[in-house]
């Protein structure tokens, strides 16, 4: 029985690893714009699908 509650800690912490990591991701993806160290900032999302769509 204290296998199986370890081994699901284990799960449990591994996969709030997982979500936390994926998370930080996400919002580095939407705030990188605000941050682009380039001179010539990035395309816009928008400008990347007009491109994408030929539009």
């Amino acid at each position: 029985m204290t296998d199986q509650k370890e081994k699901y800690g284990i799960m449990d912490w591994i996969g709030s690893v997982i979500g936390i990591i994926v998370a930080g991701f996400i919002i580095f993806i939407l705030i990188w714009p605000l941050i682009d160290p380039t001179p010539d900032k990035s395309s816009s999302l928008k400008e990347n699908i007009q491109k994408a769509t030929g539009k």
